[in-house]
């Protein structure tokens, strides 16, 4: 169950049955999600809303409680993810973190596809898809 302040990645990574399809490389993407938890949790042990989110999500996924007890710690960094989007098709993007200097503990996280790939042609079909959904409505 996600709670009433919305999912977050972790919860979305384990929880949202889409989320196997959606991911291409889902086994590293929930690897690499739980050690990210992982380190944020180690940063602020007693925060109500990850101590929240940890419970929810170990107790209903098994493939969590066993990537939580591995212990892998580490923050987001640049690398590459590859995406199923239901619309779209396969996307392949370069991921880049960056931290926001006037709000500590704030990432500023950046996906771009490589000018003229597939992925490119895919992100604006995908732009254009939600502009139009938005003046629809």
């Amino acid at each position: 169950m996600v709670s009433a302040r919305g999912a977050n990645l972790l919860e979305k990574v384990f929880l949202d049955p889409a989320a196997r399809s959606f991911y291409a490389d889902w086994e590293r993407v929930a690897a690499t999600t739980v050690a990210g938890f992982r380190a944020l949790h180690g940063r602020h042990p007693d925060d109500p809303r990850l101590a929240e989110v940890l419970r929810t999500v170990q107790a209903a996924s098994a493939a969590f409680a066993e990537l939580w007890e591995r212990h892998d710690v580490r923050g987001k960094r640049h690398e590459v993810k590859r995406f199923r989007h239901p619309e779209v098709g396969e996307l392949t993007l370069r991921m880049n973190a960056f931290d926001v200097r006037s709000a500590p503990g704030q990432e500023l996280v950046v996906y771009h596809a490589e000018a003229g790939s597939a992925s490119a042609d895919a992100l604006r079909l995908l732009g254009t898809l939600a502009a139009t959904r938005a003046r629809a409505r």
